[in-house]
C-alpha cells in the first residue's frame, strides 16, 4: 500500500510530486517494530543505506551546478565549503552556515539542503559535519556547532552570515543559537528552518493528522530521536525543545518552511507564532501536499518555488534588506 493520494488532492500537485507519493509505501507497523528498526545497534547499518541512496544524487547535483567542494577543520569540527561557480555580487562576502539534518543519526555535511543552496542562492555554504548519534548523544552536537559558529563569527561580519537547518538540524541550531547568544555572541542576519523539529515531545496536531499521510512515519520518528539522541523524559525541556525557549530580544529574522502532510507542521506553525508574538520578523512558508523533507527534492515544482521562498527571504537580509 502506498500513501492515499486522492484525486481533489492530486489536482493540486505537481506529476513529480504526485509521482513521488504514488511509489512511497505507507508504512504501518505496531510501536516496537519502528523501535526495533532503529534501535542503536541498527543505526550502523540504516545510515549506511541511506548514505547509498544519497550518494549518486549529491554527486549529481555537485556535477550539475559545477560546485567546488573543500573539507577543513574549524574549531576541530570537521566542515564542508561548498562553493559555487559564480556568487551572487549582492552577496558577495556573505556565507550561509548549514546543520543537516537526518533525525539525529543520518545524514553528511554534504547534504541536499547545502548543496541546493549554494547552488540557487549562489554563495558559499559552510556546513557542519557535526558527530551522530547514538555514539554522540545530546548534547555534543549542540557543543560543536557552537564552537564552530563562535570560530566563524570571529571571522567573518555576522551581517554577512546566514544559519539554514533541515529537520532534526533545527533542533540542534536553534539549541546552539540558545547558549550562543547567553554567551553574548553576535546574531546572525537570517535564519532559514526547514521542516523544523522544535518540540521532540511528540505533542501537536499534525504528528496526528499526519500519520500516514507523510512519508515519515511518527513513530519510527520518535523512536529514532528518543532511543538514540535524547530521552522522551527530557524532551520538555527548553535546552532540548527549543520551542519551549524564551525568544531573546534581537532574535534573528526567520523562514520557516513546511508542507501540510509534514508531521512537523504543528512545530513550524508554533514557533511561528511565538516569534511573531515576540516582535521578530518572520515568514511561514506553507507548501500545500509537502511532505516531510518535500524540499530538498532538486526538480519538483513545488521544491523549487519552497526554496526560491526561503532564498528571497536571505538575499534580502544577507543584502541588508
Amino acid at each position: 500500500m502506498t500513501i492515499s493520494v486522492r484525486p481533489a488532492q492530486a489536482a493540486t500537485l505537481s506529476v513529480k510530486a504526485r509521482a513521488f507519493l504514488k511509489a512511497s509505501p505507507a508504512i504501518n507497523l505496531p510501536a516496537f517494530l519502528f523501535s526495533w528498526l532503529v534501535r542503536p545497534a541498527a543505526i550502523p547499518k540504516q545510515r549506511a543505506q541511506f548514505q547509498a541512496g544519497e550518494d549518486p544524487i549529491e554527486e549529481s547535483l555537485i556535477a550539475t551546478h559545477k560546485l567546488q567542494l573543500e573539507r577543513v577543520s574549524i574549531a576541530g569540527v570537521p566542515v564542508l565549503k561548498i562553493t559555487p561557480p559564480e556568487i551572487d555580487p549582492a552577496l558577495a562576502g556573505s556565507i550561509v552556515l548549514n546543520i543537516h539534518g537526518g533525525g539525529f543519526v543520518l545524514g553528511t555535511a554534504r547534504d541536499r539542503t547545502a548543496l541546493l543552496t549554494a547552488a540557487e542562492l549562489r554563495v558559499p555554504v559552510w556546513s557542519i559535519d557535526y558527530s551522530l548519534a547514538p555514539e554522540a548523544r545530546f548534547p555534543l552536537a549542540i557543543h560543536e556547532c557552537l564552537a564552530v559558529y563562535r570560530t566563524v563569527v570571529a571571522e567573518i561580519d555576522p551581517a554577512r552570515i546566514a544559519g539554514i537547518s533541515s529537520s532534526a538540524g533545527v533542533q540542534i541550531m536553534l539549541a546552539m543559537f540558545q547558549l550562543a547568544i547567553a554567551q553574548d555572541l553576535p546574531k546572525p542576519a537570517a535564519l532559514a528552518l526547514y521542516c523544523p523539529a522544535t518540540d521532540l515531545s511528540g505533542v501537536g496536531d499534525s504528528i496526528v493528522f499526519n500519520a500516514r499521510r507523510d512519508v515519515m512515519p511518527p513513530e519510527l520518528a520518535l523512536a529514532m530521536t528518543h532511543q538514540n539522541y535524547v530521552s522522551a523524559e527530557q524532551t520538555s525541556d527548553a535546552a532540548v525543545s527549543p520551542y519551549y525557549a524564551d525568544i531573546p530580544a534581537g532574535f534573528p529574522p526567520t523562514v520557516l518552511n513546511t508542507g501540510t502532510r509534514d508531521l512537523m507542521l504543528s512545530n513550524a506553525i508554533h514557533l511561528f507564532w511565538k516569534l511573531r508574538d515576540s516582535g521578530v520578523t518572520s515568514e511561514l512558508l506553507v507548501t500545500d501536499g509537502g511532505w516531510h523533507g518535500f524540499n530538498w527534492e532538486p526538480d519538483m515544482d513545488e521544491a523549487i518555488r519552497a526554496r526560491g521562498g526561503v532564498n528571497d527571504f536571505l538575499r534580502a537580509r544577507l543584502a541588508g534588506g
